[in-house]
């Protein structure tokens, strides 16, 4: 993975505030972008 990628993934994580509002870290955030399952995840 790129790291012009992780940036942006970083980005989007730190700016929705992924973290306090799904209870997920970067990396499992990462793991579930990369596996396609984000989306699923934030209709759940």
């Amino acid at each position: 993975m790129s790291e012009d990628l992780l940036e942006r993934l970083g980005n989007y994580f730190t700016h929705f505030n992924v973290m306090d509002r799904y209870g997920i870290t970067f990396e499992q955030f990462v793991e579930k972008w990369r596996s396609g399952t984000w989306d699923a995840y934030l209709a759940a």
